[in-house]
């Protein structure tokens, strides 16, 4: 049976470049994951920068990156045709760094009822980081994908897509994430 989370990749020298732009870019700076509208250790325990779309006009790493993930992108909709509709990537999207034991730690999904959220269509998120035991979890569909480097996911953003981070206490993760919006 399909379960429509997809699975690509994205070369590692890719993955290194937004490694580096997380650390060394003069623009943005690591700000607390926030999950709910609030910071929330109990909830999300991370360090985020949010990074507009449009900054690949002033950033190699940020365009090399977006090259790719519009590859992966392209792949979902010929794999599932039905789900190509007039949709773009979202106007930001965000790199994440959880230290050992941080993660998105509560079971969540990524359509609601909240402004943000509503036009929502799909998720994609690519691992930057090999973490063994720090993957991410899909509740219904009784899967957990194991975090590796340059692994780009794509899924739905409804509710029966429900996930969390699969914490790991030993090794930090660093994950890009973001949506295509209708």
């Amino acid at each position: 049976m399909e379960n429509f989370i997809y699975e690509s990749t994205v070369p590692h020298s890719v993955c290194e470049g937004l490694i580096d732009f997380y650390y060394n870019n003069e623009s943005f700076k690591p700000h607390k994951g926030i999950a709910t509208g609030v910071v929330d250790d109990d909830v999300k325990v991370s360090e985020d920068i949010s990074v507009p779309k449009n900054y690949h006009q002033f950033d190699d790493r940020i365009k090399t990156y977006l090259y790719h993930l519009d590859l992966c992108i392209k792949s979902y909709f010929k794999k599932y045709e039905r789900s190509s509709m007039p949709c773009n990537v979202s106007d930001k999207f965000n790199i994440q760094h959880y230290n050992p034991g941080g993660g998105y730690k509560v079971w969540h999904h990524e359509r609601s009822t909240d402004k943000n959220s509503i036009r929502r269509h799909l998720v994609w998120m690519t691992y930057l980081t090999d973490n063994p035991n720090g993957g991410t979890e899909f509740l219904y569909q009784k899967l957990t994908v194991p975090a590796e480097k340059g692994k780009t996911l794509i899924w739905p953003a409804e509710w029966t897509y429900t996930h969390r981070s699969q914490i790991d206490e030993e090794l930090e993760k660093m994950i890009v994430t973001g949506w295509i919006e209708l």
